[in-house]
């Protein structure tokens, strides 16, 4: 069964669901009007930000492998 994982923030209270399009991005990698524009909430092409996708299968399979619960 496939968990149901979020991202939780929790000086704002904020649960991200891994459901969401979610990125992990090296912002020293990012180019500063892109940072900007992601921090602006703009849509941003994946190949400007470098990041890695984060969703419910990779995380559960990285955390929960072999995990039947």
């Amino acid at each position: 069964m496939m968990k149901d994982l979020v991202i939780y923030h929790p000086g704002t209270g904020t649960l991200i669901s891994l459901s969401d399009e979610v990125y992990l991005v090296d912002v020293d990698k990012v180019r500063e009007d892109i940072l900007e524009e992601m921090e602006d909430g703009g849509t941003v092409d994946e190949r400007d930000h470098y990041g890695l996708r984060l969703d419910n299968y990779s995380m559960t399979n990285y955390y929960y492998e072999g995990d039947s619960a």
